[in-house]
């Protein structure tokens, strides 16, 4: 309680935040358009580029711990409300260059929806996304109060869906922000905002035997028992604010607390899989009255100066977390050999739920960073931080012993980027981070415990090449080393070696003709596992869920050279054959997916109207995906949804 007091005070000081650009209004948004690079981008409920918040060059920035909201340190424990939070920029290459306190496998950067001067009321229709078919939509606000100065955003939104496993549920958000603009160069923000879930019915995953591949399943065939539903909440509440003072000054500030409450979840597990449908066993697991809830946020005082032709910028940072869960006590039903042909109609058992245990972390960060840059072409980036970290488990069994891990590293990052020549940029990179791993998976015999953090490191270069004013190449290279966690012969989740990540990745985005606008990417990846398990023969040198390539093009072509109403857009997914097993002696295989889509715009009345039909895997391609622990679930069928958009 007094790290928490300490962490609040600290970070709550100098509150402040910099204008930046006014948000679109939802019937004008386009994630292709908007993409400055193929590296991930989130607009409303659009993605296009190679990568998303949980995978980045084959790591997830949320669960290593590298987020940000407004550019600021955020601790996030699950996904955020999308009325409080409008989209993400992946920062990985070029667009971590100048960030402060980059990190390995790049950083997931949020921006919060925010009102501005025009009053905006948006409403949302659909009929769900290929992973949900079902009837889903939101109302929004966006109203100043006092002109610029002062305004309030807020929405609400629902969806009633039927996933590609069979099985519905329900999703609930709600978020406001108030903002306040006192003075010029001056901002701040104050945002709540929940995601509900209701009646979600457990996914079932499959972890396959021998080397048949899966067995050819229906989609959309409900398997697992009625009873089920899973019921959480992820709230978060945050206060995030820039101001601008004398002499080239600037504090920023973020203090923010978001908290999952896990009112009841199952995990619904088939082992021994076999390609004719034939299980080993099938288990599943209860648990109820599980929570993550971290306090986290970062306070930064910056200096910036001209000198000549140098631009330069000091900044000091103190940034931390504290963060507490309560886990384990899970139910635990074994149901013996099955058939994933029918649905077994199992009866909900009686059961309760065991006592838990505690898991706390306290972090406190304190760094400095440099920056230059010159009008001729080149610039500089350092930075380095200290930490204090601590972890401690406290075990409801009173005869295990309750660990408690403490670290003090030292980080640091450098980059350099120079214009070669009119158009050509080179860039280079390096940094070490400290990251929270992975916690243990539904299958392990020590689920959803967490390791101590891990130290992880990075190196990277590239070119970027303005081929038009409008059209612009990257080509880069990385390599990005962990240790390595994961399921061992035994089913217990801990450290089995070091990983590491050397990838090539090509970007081009933007407009080759008036009106026809491009995001293509591609990643060439060659992730290895060494150390002794692998030399011991226990597992393969191949990390499982892995992909070697990944390849994305999103097209939006607008007619009347960019401005007339119909617009028509393509998104092209490609990914390599994937690690199916530990042993490496099972793969899932390639798969290529093709949406298309088109937006009609129109006015009526006071109104600005979107009509959006989209069709998703075009040709119903039907493929697996396979988590980090070797878990199968089956790829969305073909997918027919309409979406209208209402702006007043």
């Amino acid at each position: 309680m007094r790290f928490t007091l300490q962490l609040g005070a600290a970070l709550a000081g100098g509150l402040a935040l910099m204008p930046h650009a006014a948000n679109a209004q939802r019937a004008s948004e386009n994630v292709t358009t908007q993409s400055g690079d193929a590296f991930g981008k989130t607009v409303g409920n659009e993605k296009s580029g190679l990568y998303e918040s949980d995978d980045v060059r084959g790591f997830s920035p949320v669960d290593a711990g590298n987020v940000r909201i407004e550019g600021l340190y955020f601790d996030q424990v699950d996904k955020l409300s999308t009325r409080v939070i409008d989209g993400n920029t992946i920062r990985v290459g070029p667009a971590a260059l100048h960030y402060p306190f980059p990190a390995p496998t790049g950083i997931a950067d949020f921006s919060v929806m925010q009102p501005r001067a025009a009053a905006v009321q948006s409403f949302t229709l659909d009929t769900g996304s290929s992973n949900s078919l079902g009837l889903g939509g939101s109302f929004e606000v966006k109203q100043p109060l006092d002109g610029e100065r002062l305004g309030i955003a807020a929405g609400v939104g629902f969806r009633e869906f039927r996933r590609t496993e069979g099985g519905a549920g329900q999703a609930r958000t709600v978020g406001t922000t108030l903002a306040w603009r006192p003075q010029p160069g001056a901002e701040v923000l104050l945002f709540t905002g929940d995601f509900r879930f209701r009646s979600d019915e457990a996914r079932p995953t499959f972890f396959l035997a021998g080397t048949g591949g899966p067995p050819a399943l229906k989609r959309g065939e409900d398997l697992s028992p009625s009873w089920t539903g899973r019921s959480a909440d992820t709230w978060v509440w945050g206060a995030v604010a820039k101001l601008a003072l004398a002499a080239g000054l600037r504090l920023e500030s973020g203090l923010f607390y978001t908290r999952r409450d896990q009112h009841k979840a199952f995990a619904d597990l088939y082992t021994g899989v076999l390609a004719n449908g034939t299980t080993g066993g099938h288990r599943i697991v209860a648990d109820a009255g599980s929570f993550d809830a971290s306090l986290s946020g970062e306070t930064r005082l910056v200096k910036q100066w001209q000198n000549g032709s140098l631009h330069q910028q000091v900044l000091l940072s103190l940034r931390g977390r504290h963060k507490v869960r309560r886990f384990g006590g899970t139910a635990s039903f074994q149901y013996g050999p099955s058939s994933l042909l029918t649905n077994a109609n199992i009866p909900e058992p009686v059961y309760s739920i065991g006592t838990k245990n505690r898991d706390r972390v306290d972090q406190l960060t304190y760094g400095a960073a440099w920056g230059l840059v010159s009008d001729h072409g080149f610039s500089l980036d350092a930075g380095l931080s200290r930490s204090r970290y601590t972890k401690a488990v406290d075990f409801a069994d009173p005869l295990a012993a309750d660990p408690v891990s403490r670290d003090s590293p030292i980080t640091w990052n450098v980059s350099a980027s120079i214009l070669l020549a009119k158009g050509i940029t080179v860039y280079g990179a390096a940094a070490t981070g400290q990251e929270e791993a992975l916690i243990a998976p539904d299958v392990a015999v020590n689920r959803a415990e967490a390791p101590p953090a891990i130290h992880t490191r990075q190196v990277e270069a590239g070119v970027k090449l303005a081929i038009t004013r409008h059209l612009t190449l990257i080509a880069g290279g990385f390599t990005i080393t962990k240790p390595y966690y994961n399921l061992d012969a035994g089913l217990r989740y801990r450290q089995l070696g070091d990983l590491t990540h050397r990838g090539v990745e090509f970007s081009l985005t933007g407009q080759v003709l008036p009106g026809l606008s491009v995001v293509g990417g591609l990643l060439l990846l060659d992730p290895k596992i060494t150390g002794e398990a692998v030399s011991s023969g226990q597992i393969g040198p191949r990390p499982v869920g892995q992909v070697r390539r990944h390849g994305v093009i999103n097209l939006d072509w607008r007619l009347g050279g960019g401005k007339g109403a119909w617009s028509f857009d393509l998104a092209l997914n490609s990914y390599s054959s994937r690690v199916g097993n530990s042993a490496n002696t099972l793969f899932a295989a390639p798969r290529t997916t093709l949406n298309l889509g088109a937006r009609y715009r129109f006015k009526l009345g006071p109104g600005t109207f979107l009509l959006r039909p989209l069709v998703q895997n075009l040709f119903d391609n039907y493929g697996w995906q396979v988590s980090t622990s070797g878990g199968w679930t089956y790829t969305a069928p073909r997918a027919f949804t309409v979406q209208v958009v209402a702006d007043f």
